[in-house]
Order: C-alpha cells, then sequence, then structure tokens
C-alpha cells in the first residue's frame, strides 16, 4: 500500500506539473551517495539487508555535510573562489577525494566504497552533468547531512543531560 500511496503522490498534478517533476527542478540529479543511502534504507526497511551502517552514514553526512559548506556559498559568490569549477577537468578535488577514498577503506568505512562508485559513475558519464562536484553531493543530501547531524547533537546533549541529572 504504501508505494500505491508514494506512486500516486508523485504524479497528482500541481499547477500543470506532476509533484515528482517538481523535485527535479529544484534538482535536476540526485548525487551518488544519496541515491546510496536511499538504496540502502530501501533495501534495509524492505529486505532487511543492510548496505550502509552507522559509520558508513555518519562519515557520508560529515563529508557530504563539508563538501556543501565548502562548495555551495562559494559557488554563490560569497568569496572570491568558486570551487565548483574545480570540478571540471582534472584538479586538487580528484587528489583531495582520492585521500579521502583511501582513509575511509583503511578505516573500513564504506563510505570509501561509495566515493569510488561517485568515481566510476562521472568516468562513465552516469549523470547529466560534467562535472564532479554533482557525482559528490547535492543540495538534498547536504540538508539531510545537516539535519541527521543535527539530531544526533541533540540526542547525545539530552543523553549527556540526564547522567549529568
Amino acid at each position: 500500500m504504501p508505494g500505491i500511496s508514494s506512486a500516486l503522490i508523485v504524479i497528482i498534478p500541481l499547477k500543470g506539473l506532476p509533484l515528482g517533476r517538481w523535485v527535479i527542478s529544484i534538482n535536476a540529479n540526485l548525487s551518488i551517495p544519496l541515491t546510496a543511502i536511499l538504496l540502502s534504507k530501501v533495501l534495509e526497511s524492505g529486505l532487511g539487508v543492510r548496505l550502509l551502517d552507522r559509520k558508513a552514514l555518519f562519515g557520508t553526512w560529515i563529508f557530504a555535510l563539508t563538501a556543501g559548506m565548502a562548495l555551495y556559498p562559494m559557488a554563490l559568490g560569497l568569496g572570491s573562489l568558486d570551487p565548483y569549477g574545480l570540478g571540471w577537468g582534472f584538479s586538487w578535488l580528484f587528489v583531495v577525494l582520492l585521500v579521502t577514498t583511501l582513509v575511509m577503506l583503511f578505516l573500513r568505512n564504506r563510505l570509501g566504497i561509495i566515493l569510488m562508485g561517485c568515481v566510476l559513475c562521472y568516468d562513465l558519464h552516469l549523470l547529466e552533468s560534467q562535472n564532479l562536484w554533482d557525482y559528490l553531493v547535492d543540495p538534498f543530501l547536504v540538508f539531510i547531512s545537516g539535519g541527521a547531524l543535527g539530531s544526533q547533537l541533540i540526542r547525545r546533549i539530552c543523553a549527556h543531560k540526564e547522567t549529568v541529572s
């Protein structure tokens, strides 16, 4: 039943455009990490298979929030550097991504596999964009990451207050 209701919600027209298309008009492509998180959550709830553990989710949220904080304010004109331009062709972004991926793999964090997937998808041009940033991060992922990390912080603060009391 949830699948049918979700499908109906997506196709209901609003001002002549189905609701599902409104989301795409805001952001054309979901990033590879967000797609991996969504796939993991669907498989976990539907089949009981967990692709991403807590460590991988936490790492992905930190990575996405850091990337989003570095990318979006500067791309909107805050400062003289536009890091989005570094996603075209080879740049230091690839080196940073390589080091981050290797560190995550060394730590046995599945974020490393997600990052390898980003590079593979970029090389295969699986998204509409030719910019590496679009494979790594998107606004939805940044907002979800901020919310997830914020809720974890609030839970830890509340748990700490209960132990102190």
